[in-house]
């Protein structure tokens, strides 16, 4: 007869999460697993494996939690200039929040891993993909209801764009000053501003 669980199985990747946010993989020992989310390793073994297991899964919920909560409005139907420029708007004013210091697990697992994407399953290059279509699908969206020029390169706006948050991310781990990250925000809200079409009709 196996043992009872005494943990939630996703309670556990929730708090792996933040972990693993704060120290990235090698910082976050099998011990401080242990230690912060209250299970011994046996219990870690058996539900994910290894502390690559559960660190797979933590990406993944980040990516379904906090990806999607940040994006998925770029990719609503109707999204335009507006919800880009809340996106950055809210990131320059990420160093007066508890988010100040971490950055963003999935953007931190790439500058820590390069390009051995250690999910193996590609999480971090389709991290990458996610951000670049989630701006190209408001791009995409603004050039078809005549909000920018007929003439904008939807794709290279896209791609600049991802550029600016990931490096975001990188200044908002390294805790970089907050009038550094707010006047680089300003000067992409100020470029994405100028897409407008001048003469829509």
């Amino acid at each position: 007869m196996g043992r009872k669980k005494t943990y939630d199985r996703d309670d556990l990747i929730d708090r792996s999460v933040e972990l693993f946010r704060d120290h990235g993989y090698a910082g976050t020992s099998t011990q401080m697993l242990v230690d912060e989310l209250g299970v011994n390793r046996y219990s870690i073994y058996a539900e994910f494996g290894t502390k690559h297991g559960l660190f797979d899964a933590a990406l993944r919920r980040y990516d379904e939690s906090v990806i999607e909560r940040s994006f998925g409005p770029l990719e609503a139907p109707g999204a335009g200039l507006a919800q880009i420029r809340a996106l950055l708007e809210f990131y320059a004013l990420a160093s007066d929040s508890p988010a100040w210091g971490r950055g963003c697990l999935l953007c931190n697992t790439a500058v820590e891993f390069a390009a051995a994407d250690p999910s193996g399953a590609g999480l971090v290059q389709r991290y990458f993909e996610r951000l670049s279509r989630a701006f190209r699908s408001a791009l995409t969206s603004a050039r078809d209801c005549q909000e920018i020029g007929s003439s904008v390169d939807v794709s290279a706006e896209a791609e600049s764009l991802t550029a600016t948050v990931l490096g975001l991310f990188v200044m908002l781990r390294a805790q970089a000053p907050s009038a550094a990250i707010k006047g680089a925000v300003s000067v992409a809200v100020g470029h994405v501003d100028g897409l407008r079409a001048l003469d829509p009709g």
